[in-house]
C-alpha cells in the first residue's frame, strides 16, 4: 500500500531544493537615459539592474571600448530584498566625434561559489551631431531699411581728405629720408698708397701661420686676394671680381715681365684653390716673398714720383718770382 503521506514530503522537499534555484537565476535590466537630439559633448546615462543571489559577486569587463564614447562617471548601489540582491549602476557617457554610431555591448560577470554567468546587454544606435541649433531663433530685422540721399559734398570732402592725406605721408617719408641722409656718418676713404694697405694685409696674414697648420687652400686665397685688391687699388680695374683670365684682358702695363710674374702667381694660387693640388712649404715661402717685395718695390716708385712732383712745385715757384721782378 502506497504512503501518500511520504510521498507528499518527497515532493515537498523536491519543490523546496529547486525552487531557489530558479528564484537566484542572475538577471539583467538596461535602460538608456539621453535627450531628444544628442550632440557631441553632450552625456547620456545607461542604467543597469542586475539581480542575483546575496552571496553573488558582480564584475564589469572594460566598458570605455569605443574611442568616440567616452566614460565619465560610474555609479553603483546595492538592495536586498527577500534574499535577492539588486546591483544598481549607472554609466555616463560622453561622445566625441559626429555620424551614426553602433554602441558596444557591455559584458558583466556574475560569479556563485561554484559558477560564473555571463551577462551582456544589446548593441544599440546612436545618432551624435555637431551644433546644437535652436528653431526658435531667427534674425529679424528691427526697422526697415532707411533710403540715404548723398549730396555732392558727401562725396567730395571724404575724398578731399583722402588726397590730403596721402600727400601728407609723401611728405613725411620723404622728410624722413632727408633727415637719415643729413645725418649719416661720412665715408670713411684709405687714402693711403696701395702697396701700403697690402702690406698690412699681408703682415696680418703671416701671423696667422697658415703654413705651419698646413691651411694651404686658406693661404692661397687669402694671398691671391692681397694681390687683386692691390692691383684694383694701383691700377684702378676691378680685379677682386674679376677672374685671371679677365684680368690678363683688363690689366694694362708698359712693363711686360711685371704682367707675366702676376699672371703666373694668380695661375697657381688658382690651381691650389680649385684643384686642389698641395703646394711644397718651399713654394709657399717663395710666393710669399715675391709677393711682399713686390709691393716693397712700389715704396721706392712713390719716393721718386714725391720727389719729382716736389721739384717741380719748387721750380714752378721760382719761375713765378722772377717773372714778378
Amino acid at each position: 500500500m502506497i504512503n501518500y503521506k511520504f510521498e507528499i514530503r518527497k515532493i515537498a522537499v523536491l519543490m523546496v531544493l529547486i525552487i531557489p534555484l530558479f528564484a537566484f537565476s542572475s538577471e539583467l535590466e538596461y535602460k538608456l537615459e539621453k535627450p531628444q537630439k544628442l550632440f557631441v559633448g553632450t552625456p547620456f546615462k545607461l542604467h543597469i539592474n542586475i539581480s542575483s543571489a546575496v552571496s553573488d559577486s558582480i564584475f564589469s569587463t572594460q566598458n570605455d571600448t569605443l574611442d568616440i564614447f567616452i566614460l565619465k562617471n560610474i555609479e553603483s548601489a546595492e538592495e536586498i530584498n527577500d534574499e535577492i540582491k539588486t546591483t544598481l549602476i549607472d554609466l555616463t557617457y560622453q561622445p566625441f566625434d559626429t555620424g551614426e554610431f553602433t554602441f558596444p555591448e557591455l559584458e558583466f560577470a556574475v560569479r556563485t561559489a561554484d559558477s560564473l554567468q555571463i551577462l551582456k546587454t544589446k548593441e544599440f544606435i546612436l545618432n551624435i551631431e555637431s551644433v546644437i541649433t535652436d528653431s526658435t531663433e531667427s534674425i529679424k530685422d528691427i526697422a526697415a531699411p532707411l533710403t540715404v540721399n548723398l549730396k555732392f559734398l558727401d562725396y567730395f570732402i571724404p575724398l578731399l581728405i583722402i588726397i590730403l592725406i596721402i600727400f601728407a605721408i609723401k611728405y613725411l617719408i620723404k622728410l624722413l629720408k632727408k633727415t637719415k641722409k643729413d645725418f649719416s656718418e661720412p665715408e670713411i676713404i684709405d687714402d693711403r698708397p696701395a702697396y701700403i694697405i697690402a702690406l698690412e694685409l699681408l703682415n696680418k696674414l703671416k701671423k696667422e701661420d697658415l703654413l705651419i697648420k698646413g691651411d694651404f687652400l686658406n693661404f692661397y686665397f687669402r694671398i691671391s686676394l692681397i694681390l687683386r685688391l692691390f692691383i684694383e687699388l694701383h691700377y684702378k680695374i676691378n680685379s677682386v671680381e674679376m677672374t685671371t683670365s679677365e684680368i690678363r684682358a683688363n690689366l694694362i702695363l708698359d712693363d711686360h715681365s711685371e704682367k707675366s710674374e702676376i699672371l703666373k702667381f694668380l695661375g697657381q694660387a688658382d690651381m691650389i684653390k680649385f684643384a686642389k693640388v698641395i703646394p711644397k712649404n718651399s713654394d709657399s715661402e717663395l710666393a710669399l716673398t715675391w709677393l711682399e717685395n713686390y709691393f716693397k718695390s712700389f715704396e721706392k716708385f712713390t719716393t721718386n714720383l714725391s720727389s719729382l712732383k716736389l721739384r717741380q712745385g719748387r721750380q714752378s715757384e721760382q719761375k713765378q718770382t722772377k717773372k714778378e721782378f
